[in-house]
This record gives C-alpha cells, sequence and structure tokens, in this order.
C-alpha cells in the first residue's frame, strides 16, 4: 500500500477535499482490492461522510479477510447507524472479544432492545455496569432492560436505592416514573417523577408527563407539554407524531394526520426512492405499502376501493401472511410482496390513505364489513367462542394494556353451555397448555386466511385489542372487544360501539388494570 498516496488522502479528508480523497483510495482499491487495512480505511472515510452504505460494504470486505478490534467495531457502528440492528448486534458481540470501550457496550445494548432481544441486552448492561460503574447510562439500561424482561419490582428496588444518593439523576425520576405507572397504574405518581426529572432539565420529562395526560384523558394538558417539548426541540419526531395520536384520539382529523404522516421512515420505507408527502399530489401510478402491524394493513384495506374510485392505478404491496386473504378478498387489484416492489414509483402508507382520500371519522367505509372467508367446518352443539388474551407490541405501556392474563378466563371455560377456541398464536403465557380444555386452532393457521375461515365458524369472538379484533369486525363476525382504560387512538374514545366496525362491541376499562369486571359483565351474555 502506497503510504505516500494514503497520507495524503487523509490530509484531503481533514480539509474537507472529499471528491479529491474519494478518487485516491478508488485508485488505490484498483490496484490493492484485497488489503484489508485499506478497505477498512475506505470504510472509515465514509463513516466519515456519514454514507454508511458504502462504509458496510467497505467494512465487511476487510472483515471477511481479516479481522482486526478496528474493522470489527467500525463495521458493527456503520450497521447500527443504517439500522441494521439484527446485524450490528452480532458484529459488536464479536468486537468486545478484541475490545471493550463504552461506545460498543452502548450500541450492542441497544442494538437489542431494537430487535426485542432484552435477556441479552440486561445481559450486556449488567457487565457494562460491573466494567463502567461510574457510567450513568450503563445503570439506566439495566433498569430498562429488567422493565423489559418483566422484572418490574428489582428495577424499582435500583431505582429507590440510587435515588437516596442520587437525587440529581434525572433519567432515574424518569424510570422510576415509568414503573410506578407499571406496577401500581398510579399516574399521579408517574407525573410527580416526571416533573421532578423535567426540573432537573431532562426534556423526555416533559415527553412522558404528555404521555401520562393522555392516558388520563386530559388532552389539554397533554398538548401543553408536547407542545413545550417542541419548543425545546422543534422537530423531535416522536413528540410530532404522538401529538398527532392526541389529535387523531379527540377525532381532530386533518391536525393529526398532518403529523403522523411526519414519522420517521422505517428501514423497509427507505428502500422507496419516491415517497408520498401531503404537500406534494399523488403522482397517477403509485404503490400503497402496508406499513405498521397487521391489524392496521386489516383495517385501513377498506379504503382500497376507495382509491380505485379516484382513477388510480396502484398496486399494494403487502406481508406474505396477508397476501391471500387480501386477494381472495380484493382480486381487481394487484397484490405483491416487498422483494417485488419498484423502488422508484411513488408510494404512499395504506394508513394514510384516509388522509389523502378526505375521508374522515364521519366517513369511514364498510362499516359492516369488507372481508370475506370460507367457513371452516367446525362441529360443536355449544357456543363456539374464540378467544385472544394477548398482543404484541413494540412499547411496553402498550403491550402491557394489550394483555390479559389467561387465569381470568377459567369462568368461561367451567360454562357448560359453551366451547372456546384458542385463536392465541403468540402464547407466552403458555394459556393453550394450561388450558387443554381450550381447542388450539391457532397452532394450525398459516396465514391470515386460515385464521379468517376459523372465524367465520366463531358464533362470538372475544378479544384484545390485535390484528385479530380487525380480522373479525372486517369479517362482520359478532366481536367482543377488551379495551384498556387508556385505549390506542384508533377508538377514540368510545366504550361502546365503534365506527369502524358494526359487529363489534367494546367492553372497556372503567379503572387502570381492572380486568375482572370487564370480564363478569361479558359472562353475563353466556
Amino acid at each position: 500500500m502506497d503510504k505516500t498516496l494514503l497520507e495524503k488522502a487523509l490530509e484531503l479528508t481533514k480539509n474537507s477535499e472529499f471528491l479529491e480523497a474519494e478518487k485516491i483510495y478508488t485508485d488505490m482499491l484498483e490496484a490493492e482490492p484485497e488489503n484489508y487495512v485499506l478497505l477498512s480505511t475506505v470504510g472509515l472515510f465514509y463513516i466519515s461522510q456519514r454514507n454508511f452504505n458504502k462504509a458496510s460494504y467497505y467494512l465487511e470486505k476487510s472483515c471477511n479477510i481479516n479481522e482486526t478490534a478496528g474493522n470489527v467495531t467500525a463495521y458493527g457502528i456503520s450497521e447500527f447507524e443504517r439500522k441494521n440492528f439484527k446485524n450490528s448486534a452480532i458484529i459488536l458481540e464479536r468486537a468486545l472479544e478484541f475490545i471493550q470501550t463504552e461506545e460498543i457496550y452502548q450500541k450492542l445494548i441497544i442494538s437489542f432492545f431494537n430487535i426485542n432481544h432484552f435477556q441479552k441486552a440486561l445481559y450486556y448492561a449488567n457487565q457494562m455496569c460491573e466494567k463502567f460503574p461510574d457510567n450513568k447510562d450503563a445503570i439506566n439500561y439495566k433498569i430498562k432492560a429488567l422493565i423489559r424482561t418483566g422484572e418490574l419490582r428489582e428495577a424499582e428496588r435500583i431505582c429507590v436505592e440510587l435515588l437516596k444518593t442520587n437525587r440529581d439523576n434525572s433519567v432515574l425520576w424518569i424510570q422510576l416514573g415509568f414503573l410506578k405507572e407499571l406496577l401500581y397504574c398510579d399516574d399521579n405518581q408517574a407525573c410527580e417523577c416526571f416533573k421532578i426529572a423535567t426540573e432537573l432539565g431532562n426534556k423526555n420529562g416533559l415527553y412522558n408527563l404528555a404521555v401520562s395526560y393522555v392516558k388520563q384523558g386530559n388532552y389539554k394538558e397533554a398538548e401543553n407539554y408536547y407542545k413545550k417539548m417542541l419548543e425545546i426541540i422543534p422537530n423531535h419526531n416522536d413528540t410530532l407524531v404522538s401529538l398527532g395520536m392526541c389529535y387523531l384520539k379527540q377525532k381532530r382529523f386533518e391536525e393529526g394526520y398532518k403529523l403522523l404522516s411526519l414519522r420517521e421512515k422505517t428501514p423497509i420505507e427507505l428502500r422507496f426512492n419516491n415517497f408520498y408527502d401531503y404537500k406534494t399530489p399523488l403522482e397517477k401510478e403509485i404503490q400503497v405499502f402496508g406499513d405498521q402491524g397487521f391489524g392496521d394493513n386489516i383495517m385501513f384495506s377498506r379504503y382500497l376501493p376507495e382509491l380505485q374510485k379516484s382513477g388510480k392505478k396502484f398496486t399494494v404491496i403487502t406481508r406474505p401472511q396477508l397476501c391471500q386473504l387480501f386477494k381472495s378478498n380484493f382480486n381487481e387489484f394487484n397484490f405483491i410482496t416487498l422483494e417485488n416492489a419498484n423502488p422508484d414509483i411513488q408510494t404512499v402508507r395504506l394508513s394514510e390513505l384516509p388522509f389523502i382520500l378526505n375521508l374522515d371519522f364521519d366517513n369511514i367505509p364498510y362499516s359492516s364489513g369488507y372481508l370475506r372467508a370460507e367457513k371452516k367446518v367446525i362441529e360443536s352443539d355449544k357456543i363456539k367462542v374464540g378467544l385472544c388474551w394477548e398482543a404484541g407490541s413494540a412499547g411496553i405501556r402498550t403491550m402491557l394494556g394489550r394483555t390479559i392474563n389467561i387465569k381470568l378466563f377459567e369462568p368461561f371455560f367451567e360454562k357448560s353451555n359453551i366451547q372456546v377456541y384458542s385463536f392465541q398464536v403468540n402464547d407466552s403465557m403458555n394459556g393453550n397448555n394450561r388450558y387443554p380444555q381450550m381447542i388450539n386452532l391457532a397452532k394450525e393457521f398459516e396465514d391470515f386466511n386460515d385464521t379468517a375461515k376459523a372465524l367465520m365458524a366463531m358464533d362470538v369472538v372475544i378479544t384484545v385489542d390485535t390484528a385479530l379484533a380487525h380480522l373479525s369486525g372486517a369479517l362482520g363476525k359478532k366481536t367482543y372487544l377488551l379495551l384498556p382504560y387508556a385505549s390506542d387512538w384508533r377508538w377514540f374514545e368510545d366504550d361502546k360501539t365503534t365506527p369502524w366496525y358494526d359487529s363489534v362491541k367494546i367492553f372497556k376499562q372503567t379503572k387502570a388494570s381492572d380486568w375482572k369486571n370487564v370480564l363478569e359483565e361479558i359472562l353475563q351474555d353466556f
């Protein structure tokens, strides 16, 4: 490797003469394409330019030839910046075999949080605490990991203990407030903790105060704190989106959707080069991308016929698990999976079609049902009840409100006139094995078309707020929807019926964490 040329390229980079430096690196790589030191240097050059795609390309090649502390660490950091968290977790674990730095631990733990591997996050947070006991981030990661692994009491114990001698640690106050919500459903105490964090200068206290006030239904105060947050960080994405959802919860259609459309693009959405912006017109040919969860895809698929009426030519990008269901119901539309999408065609989010089509919440189409499926043959002389008690979520606040302890459903299993059928696919409570008197249909499901066929055989469906609720409502099946006290914006403030689905009856908590009274009310119907 020509050291004189390398030094020149480094000097050019230092002087911000990047094109000249890049030209030298390109010429050097043509002469020595397998030089792992040169490949690593070029990768670091692209990191300095924040061109992480090119950085990862060269750093991966360098690592494949010879792994060193430098190239493995740089490759892991580049993948982290690309938000390719699954890969960054793998690579940064390898980096720790060479060198242990605070930055490697930090990015490794965050990577595991992002891929929902919380036990690994806790494992490395414990290591970080041991190696860097004065690092405040380390203990905060540990508490966060304890929360996500369900060890809430231990997380609270550590918070309380540390705050005795670290009362100015604002992050600990936020964590304690969060734990007051999760352990005791005490939003008042949570707010007091968030206020202390805010007084200590932690801007995230404002955001958490706003979230807590939304949960309490105090939208005026929530809006106040979201706006205070935006005064400090005008383009804070989480705040903009959360304020948008706060507006939507109140049926403030245009204000809400304008903010919601600003949400940060996911790694998948970044693949598209021509993403729709509500300030620009729709093109003649578009792609509709099925964003967010399965339930959102099912819920907002009702707008596809309305989009057709607008005269636009469109293709729908959906997930393999939904393809057959959608193709059999909307056979006039073209459904494809992500690998067949065209990155250059204007792409719009499926969930934003109401806003694009200007169909506000007083004009929700097809509330009587818009999907159909063949009825699965299930013989029984009893009332057939489909049951789903658990929903997944990216956020623990939401997840806990959408999951019910399976033990609370025992009175349903004991009723002689009903037969319960399980529709629970991701069964973290092991309810299907614990209650064999339920007939487990979920184990046979390969996609949502299978789920729809089984739903058609039910007399009534009882479900938490998950994709099954939307599928059952879209099929026009009699559905009892179990909603927490602080429910998702999509259900507005409704506590009996919903404009989205005529066949859905809402059973909503009257106070946080109380599912017993809700289930007793449903049981009276049998």
